[in-house]
């Protein structure tokens, strides 16, 4: 019991830590755009991108640096688990420092011929793209030292900072561009709340990890063990990230900056749907790594992820849809609303088939056969490119959402596959998964089309309402209810 509520407490603080900067992102975004106007906005986007997601270039080393030092920790072994930890920051450094030094000497090629940017720009984004590359160190040393904070168990000082530092990476631009809204003060501001938030990381770590920040050359030993274990999980931590923000980063190239604005935001918001799937998987996979292949538990857990995840989702992903134009006008104004409202409804749809695969992922995973979706990320990346700049050529960022969709209905096609025909050794039973297949796309089919509040608002009562009787009396078992009751009369709270 102390174990299972442990676990509850990581994923409700994972959870937190995503949750309480989504919201004063989506309270602070409008009056940030009014403040710097979209072409400004759009280039912010970009800057936010590659500051939150650097660490898809630390060749896998951040997850191996968790990994290690979690198990030398486990086996009693510490300064085991601190050679890995020196090894890994020594790295992770180094790759944030090469970083720097291949953008900043590139940052006016990048500004002038790569991206869109309106002329009266240049001068404001030169400088800041060059800061941009100043931050990367830190947001490598970031990486590190959240692994850490991770590898010991410490999610609740972890999260309070990505709290402290998400809310902040969205006040702090707001409040600055009401004094100046030139590009490079805003993402200087930007960088000084990177540097704030290694420094953070360094001191949680100093006091709860027993971590100091001091320079040590790795080890021969330490060094093989994070690389190594990398191998097939480092290919795939590199190029399944790339995947999932290739599509904004080519935008830039592709189209105008202000529609950049219109693609990210939606996708932004969407996407933070997926907290629930990975909160859900971050419980089901320890007991998936003790499960042998074919056997009854393996095919128990398939059928059950799979069958939570499209209970919780498709009812989130639905409202995504049949609210999307309402939604975007009220909170981002009718120009945002009319261009992306179909983008946000396209991309819902690809986010919701892309939760359902985590499932058959996981048993991957944790079968231990990292190689599958390693390949198979890499035979995405080059078809992904090609779709990606034909449909974005021909239809704008409406072929860019469903170029992303596309992607992830064949990735979450070839990995149920996989799954069933490498780990649980079966067959999906199409007589029990196409009716609520069916349903779930006749309201998809359905939310599509409300454009008003008055409409939108009737359409998503009714569905939730249908697709909850349905799932209540045909996806949950009879325990599975009295367990919910029971929940709720117990009450949810702290005790």
């Amino acid at each position: 019991m102390a174990g299972r509520s442990r676990l509850l407490s990581n994923t409700a603080w994972n959870v937190a830590g995503q949750l309480a900067p989504l919201v004063v992102g989506v309270l602070t975004l409008p009056l940030l755009i009014r403040l710097v106007g979209l072409d400004r906005f759009g280039f912010i986007t970009l800057v936010w991108v590659l500051v939150g997601y650097a660490s898809i270039f630390d060749f896998g080393i951040g997850r191996a640096l968790v990994r290690t030092v979690a198990a030398h920790l486990a086996a009693g072994d510490t300064p085991r688990a601190q050679a890995s930890a020196h090894a890994a920051l020594f790295f992770l450094t180094l790759f944030g420092l090469a970083l720097a030094a291949l953008l900043a000497p590139a940052s006016a090629w990048l500004v002038n011929s790569a991206l869109h940017l309106p002329p009266e720009l240049v001068p404001e984004a030169v400088p800041a793209t060059m800061l941009l590359a100043a931050s990367l160190p830190f947001v490598m040393l970031t990486t590190g030292f959240g692994g850490l904070l991770s590898a010991h168990q410490h999610f609740k000082a972890l999260n309070l900072i990505r709290i402290a530092l998400g809310v902040a990476g969205y006040l702090g631009p707001v409040l600055v561009a009401m004094w100046s809204s030139r590009l490079d003060v805003v993402v200087a501001v930007v960088l000084a709340l990177r540097v704030l938030g290694t420094l953070a990381h360094a001191l949680v770590c100093a006091r709860q990890c027993a971590w100091r920040l001091r320079l040590h050359l790795p080890t021969a030993e330490a060094t093989r063990e994070l690389f190594r274990l990398g191998g097939w999980i480092a290919v795939s931590n590199i190029i399944g990230p790339v995947l999932s923000y290739l599509d904004r980063l080519l935008l830039g190239v592709l189209v105008p900056m202000r529609a950049v604005a219109i693609y990210a935001t939606p996708y932004d918001v969407v996407s933070k749907s997926m907290m629930i799937p990975a909160a859900i998987i971050a419980t089901l996979f320890p007991l998936a790594s003790g499960v042998d292949r074919g056997s009854a538990q393996a095919q128990s857990l398939m059928g059950n992820s799979v069958r939570v995840l499209f209970v919780l989702m498709v009812p989130v992903i639905f409202l995504f849809v049949v609210l999307a134009r309402p939604g975007l006008e009220l909170w981002l104004g009718h120009e945002i609303a009319e261009q992306g409202a179909t983008v946000m409804q396209i991309l819902a749809v690809g986010v919701l088939l892309n939760a359902l695969a985590q499932g058959p992922a996981m048993l991957i995973q944790a079968a231990g056969e990292p190689r599958w979706m390693a390949k198979l990320h890499m035979v995405e990346l080059p078809l992904f490119i090609a779709i990606l700049w034909l449909l974005t050529s021909r239809f704008g960022i409406v072929g860019t959402a469903f170029a992303a969709f596309l992607r992830n209905a064949i990735d979450a096609a070839v990995v149920f596959w996989l799954a069933y025909r490498w780990v649980t050794f079966s067959k999906m039973d199409w007589q029990a998964a196409l009716p609520p297949a069916l349903l779930a796309a006749a309201l998809l089919a359905a939310g599509a089309w409300p454009s008003t509040w008055a409409q939108a608002l009737p359409v998503a009562v009714v569905g939730v309402v249908a697709f909850s009787a349905y799932a209540w009396t045909r996806l949950l078992s009879p325990l599975e209810r009295t367990q919910l009751l029971g929940l709720r009369r117990a009450g949810l709270g702290p005790r």
